[in-house]
């Protein structure tokens, strides 16, 4: 991430017009930069539209939560009722 924003900012600063009112760059300079790094093609993930599809989306999400092993197999309970103690 680091990385990104120092070659950003090298970018700007390479690119930028200096005046004394301070530094500009065009916004067509900006716009073939962004381009070029694939930040202005759209988004990759779609944006939820509501809460529901923002908590699905979250949980699909293996990043905030990493898939985990499978649990070992516990002991097997019965499915017949059991008999009353005391009888």
């Amino acid at each position: 991430m680091a990385s990104d924003l120092d070659k950003s900012l090298e970018f700007l600063e390479k690119n930028a017009v200096h005046t004394s009112q301070g530094s500009f760059i065009r916004l067509e300079d900006l716009k073939k930069y962004l381009q070029a790094e694939g930040e202005l093609e759209g988004q990759s993930t779609p944006q939820p539209k509501t809460m529901v599809q923002a908590k699905r989306m979250a949980a699909k999400d293996e990043e905030l939560f990493p898939p985990r092993p499978p649990s070992e197999p516990g002991r097997a309970i019965s499915a017949t009722p059991q008999s009353p103690r005391g009888r």
